[in-house]
């Protein structure tokens, strides 16, 4: 680290121990280094502390903040985004939670935050973690749904494509080839509606299957994806109960 970036640690030290005993070391240093202002860091460090008090990913807050100062926002600004940012980490831990996790990891919250971000509702949150057969599947399905997202498939078709993947047995890798051959899909000039109609029907770009997940399952309501438990239904016995359901 820089003389200047250890001065600035030096400086978080003295305003804001609270938050580096949250934190552990790294994060202010990290602030430290990556150039961010004193004041800026202190306030980023107290919004963080304030979300690991709440069982939140503090880091996920700090590395906000750096893509921010990194993109020449304004600290104003960055300040109000990562105080936002905290809510929807909060807004996503409650939906893993209702879908039956009571704890769950860092990394599942930070992709729960990422899919609510993306237009997601808690239910189609919950929809993924009961597909997933295990709990190490759930943050790489809601972080490929939030990219099929981006490349313009809608909320639904989304989730509807990662549900069915995860219910038809694919492995993490197959999953995270999905956006690539969605993309593909699309520099070919396939319209997003398209694209998720032939990623659930099982083709790919040039009709291979691997994107695919096949076809949907019959007998659902419209709009609501393959997996997605209906009102007053247990979850499939291939998803998630709440710890203690059996």
């Amino acid at each position: 680290m820089s003389g200047s970036g250890i001065r600035r640690l030096v400086a978080l030290l003295l305003v804001c121990p609270a938050a580096l005993a949250a934190q552990g070391p790294d994060v202010p240093a990290r602030l430290a280094d990556r150039g961010l202002p004193p004041e800026l860091a202190q306030r980023v460090l107290v919004v963080a502390q304030s979300a690991v008090a709440r069982g939140l990913p503090g880091d996920a807050i700090a590395d906000r903040a750096i893509e921010g100062w990194a993109k020449r926002i304004p600290p104003a600004r960055i300040v109000a985004a990562v105080e936002q940012y905290a809510v929807r980490l909060g807004d996503a831990r409650d939906a893993v939670g209702q879908a039956g996790i009571a704890v769950p990891p860092p990394e599942m919250i930070v992709a729960a935050a990422e899919a609510l971000g993306r237009g997601l509702g808690p239910v189609q949150v919950g929809a993924v973690v009961h597909a997933a057969r295990t709990p190490g599947a759930v943050a790489p399905g809601l972080s490929v749904v939030t990219a099929l997202a981006a490349e313009g498939l809608a909320p639904d078709a989304a989730v509807g494509v990662v549900v069915a993947a995860l219910r038809d047995g694919r492995s993490v890798e197959q999953l995270l080839d999905m956006p690539s051959n969605a993309r593909a899909m699309r520099a070919g000039g396939m319209e997003p509606g398209e694209v998720g109609r032939r990623m659930m029907r099982g083709g790919g770009p040039g009709g291979e299957r691997p994107g695919g997940v096949g076809p949907r399952p019959q007998g659902l309501p419209p709009g609501m994806p393959p997996g997605m438990p209906r009102q007053g239904q247990p979850p499939s016995p291939g998803g998630h109960r709440p710890p203690g359901g059996g």
